[in-house]
């Protein structure tokens, strides 16, 4: 990573936003992008300025341990706090307190000992109620929502308040963020509705008149960018709005929808509010019987024909910045409709993937375990290869000093790590399969190899049961620890034949030669005495 830039911290790195922020921002920072995700599994961009460190918010050990990294490797000076909770079902699930509120004092408490130009705390303009008819939302506005999310991010704000006199900082509210391939999962729920062959295809709720806030992700970028170029314009703890100004409603994508997809605005059926409250009672009613429930929810129908018109004219001051009209949503919805029709199946995994939500992570909670107790179980297992009940399984194995069969075993444990951290279950496989030949020819043999292999993998599994946390995912557990490791035997067992192979072949290639020497020996044998015959006559 490059010495003299600037450096700064993205939680939730790589999530919709982090990713983006990545890319723009690498070339001119060192970034430290924290998520409980793998760079691979995110699809997270690589690049020479990126340490990425896995690490859940919610788990006080392991962000404090990515923080000691980030102390080690020279500190930051900026830190953009974009990781948060956030799903439609309207429940209040567990994880808005554990990662949005508990979360967030585990980065202010651990950001107070990096000196900090700027701690930027990423909320939302949903964090606000509603505005009665004729008034907007703005930067002044309380974080005063009902929901549970909104619930999340008011006490999220005012951590930052508390925090604010130990380094700077601001709120960002951001509006509902999208792009050219949408990735915002109402409006692609919308979309799927407004095209499809449905009875719903033509009906919006109320009047048509629920409206929001959107800004495209270009815009959000360079949002964030302005933010840290002008931090010094900016007052304590100030609140920032990054979003359009007003509202668009679902009257508007609507006829954007159908007139940009069929060529012709279709009319709208418009459903009386307790007509919808009783179908969206009944849609889940019928989803929790049938084991599929829906996207719409019974808490939405409070938000039929409320706008949340924004003011954001302030921050677009403050920051010299406002969305440009070319990436307002009405002019990028025949973009967007493109990208449904040209190429409908990378359009699918898009959003699918953007509604995707996993709190549990049993892959980066894996990772940390295995992380956690990597000398244990590395010590362990060189003990079981040294001792003297196991003399007879490991010839080889036995013959290399304790310093070069620790290396050995550690290796092997790291490839697995990085199988568990990637997702990439080859990883071992692959190390086998290029390495495999060389082992057998310093004297290796494929049983004491598999057997190491075997004791590992029990090694691993036997400490992992007695993780409390981890016994929800024992499946989990042998799809990341055991799967690779099988691999890697099978890996073994066929370089050992190709192995075998190779040698019968140069035996059988040396006794051929053999007997080449010895026939044309005889041959040359024969020719003389016949010679010699000849001369007698």
């Amino acid at each position: 990573m490059a010495g003299k830039l600037p450096s700064i911290i993205i939680t939730g790195a790589s999530g919709f936003v982090g990713r983006h922020l990545l890319d723009d921002l690498k070339n001119e920072y060192r970034i430290f992008g924290m998520a409980r995700r793998s760079q691979h599994e995110c699809n997270a961009p690589v690049h020479a300025n990126i340490a990425w460190i896995r690490a859940d918010i919610a788990d006080y050990q392991s962000i404090s341990k990515a923080f000691r990294e980030v102390v080690t490797a020279g500190g930051a000076d900026y830190l953009i706090h974009l990781a948060a909770y956030y799903d439609f079902s309207g429940e209040n699930r567990p994880e808005y307190k554990q990662t949005n509120v508990e979360g967030t004092r585990h980065v202010l408490e651990l950001a107070k000992d990096l000196n900090l130009r700027l701690f930027v705390f990423v909320s939302s303009v949903a964090a606000c109620s509603f505005p009665r008819e004729g008034a907007v939302v703005d930067e002044m506005s309380p974080p005063d929502g009902k929901p549970v999310y909104a619930w999340s991010k008011r006490l999220g704000e005012a951590m930052v308040r508390e925090f604010s006199h130990t380094h700077p900082a601001c709120i960002v509210r951001m509006g509902a963020v999208f792009s050219d391939w949408c990735e915002y999962p109402p409006l692609y729920m919308f979309l799927n509705t407004w095209l499809s062959n449905s009875w719903q295809t033509r009906i919006l709720a109320g009047r048509g008149e629920s409206a929001i806030p959107y800004i495209h992700i270009r815009d959000i970028v360079t949002f964030y960018r302005q933010v840290l170029n002008n931090h010094e314009r900016l007052d304590s703890a100030d609140v920032l709005v990054a979003c359009t100004s007003g509202a668009t409603s679902h009257l508007e994508l609507f006829n954007l929808t159908t007139r940009h997809y069929y060529g012709k605005a279709r009319r709208p059926v418009l459903m009386p509010r307790f007509l919808c409250a009783i179908g969206l009672w009944s849609k889940n009613l019928w989803g929790h019987i049938t084991g599929n429930l829906p996207f719409e929810r019974p808490w939405m129908r409070h938000y039929i024909d409320l706008k949340l018109n924004v003011d954001n004219s302030r921050t677009c001051k403050i920051l010299d910045w406002s969305p440009r009209i070319r990436h307002m949503i009405g002019r990028r919805f025949p973009f967007l409709l493109e990208r449904l029709k040209s190429e409908p199946f990378a359009w699918s995994v898009r959003n699918l993937a953007a509604m995707r939500r996993d709190s549990a992570r049993p892959g980066l909670r894996i990772y940390t375990a295995l992380l956690d107790t990597e000398d244990e179980i590395v010590n362990s297992v060189v003990e079981h290869v040294t001792t003297s009940d196991t003399a007879a399984w490991y010839p080889h194995l036995r013959g290399l000093d304790r310093e070069e069969l620790t290396w050995f075993v550690r290796l092997i444990y790291r490839l697995l790590l990085t199988s568990v951290d990637t997702g990439n279950r080859m990883s071992l496989l692959n190390y086998f399969e290029i390495s495999g030949m060389s082992r057998f020819e310093a004297g290796f043999t494929a049983n004491e190899i598999v057997r190491l292999l075997t004791q590992l993998n029990d090694e691993i599994i036997g400490r992992l049961e007695k993780v409390e946390k981890l016994s929800p995912f024992e499946r989990e557990i042998y799809d990341s620890v055991s799967m690779p490791i099988e691999f890697g035997k099978d890996e073994i067992e066929q370089q050992y034949e190709l192995f075998l192979q190779d040698v019968g072949d140069r035996v059988r290639k040396d006794k051929s030669s053999v007997s080449e020497i010895t026939r044309s020996a005889r041959e040359q044998l024969e020719d003389t005495i016949w010679s010699c015959l000849k001369h007698r006559r």
